[in-house]
């Protein structure tokens, strides 16, 4: 069989508009590629940015909850440690801080003295924690270590209390969840002249 015979401009318009298609069609692959690769590096930029703005939150963000834990382990400790109305409380002031407290902490006897004489019974002695200031001198993944600025009243039986403020070292560790450092500095004063003291 023999073929018809197609001039040659018609092949040439056959090849032409088959070019043509070709090229329209690899244009729009093409279009729709740069397309795709736009969204992508686009999605990449904002994926970037949601990093480095997480980035920043969270170190606050690992800081706050450790602060706050040690805000609550301070408060359920120096409860247990300025709040007594007789001796019986004030021997018991360990025991109420024995949760939230480190064994170094538990049986520090500088921190806990003993009261041989029992001069709390003896003068009525009465003491009510009011407040903690905490001021964060270092801070790591799970510790903070702060100065602790403690409020207490101090009174006489059936006597109006007087304020005392009480400064400490505390180290808190986020690990264990426990205070396993609490030495007192002494007492914060603050003269007629405005000269701050811890005596």
């Amino acid at each position: 069989m023999k073929m018809p015979k197609i001039p040659s401009t018609k092949w040439f318009y056959l090849i032409t508009s088959g070019l043509s298609v070709v090229a329209i069609v690899m244009g729009c692959v093409f279009m729709l590629n740069g397309a795709n690769h736009q969204t992508e590096r686009k999605q990449q930029q904002v994926h970037l940015k949601q990093q480095q703005t997480q980035r920043k939150l969270s170190k606050f963000e690992r800081e706050r909850p450790l602060y706050s834990r040690t805000e609550e382990r301070l408060d359920t400790f120096m409860s247990a440690y300025f709040n007594y109305d007789d001796q019986k409380a004030y021997n018991h002031r360990r025991q109420g801080a024995k949760k939230v407290v480190s064994p170094a902490v538990y049986d520090n006897r500088r921190l806990f003295k003993e009261d041989k004489y029992s001069k709390t019974r003896q003068l009525g002695l009465q003491s009510t924690f009011v407040k903690n200031q905490i001021v964060p001198t270092k801070i790591t993944d799970q510790q903070l270590e702060a100065t602790v600025y403690t409020t207490q009243e101090l009174n006489f039986e059936d006597e109006e209390g007087q304020d005392t403020i009480k400064v400490f070292q505390v180290t808190y560790d986020g690990k264990t969840d426990k205070l396993v450092k609490i030495d007192q500095q002494g007492v914060y004063n603050i003269a007629v002249d405005s000269t701050e003291t811890v005596d």
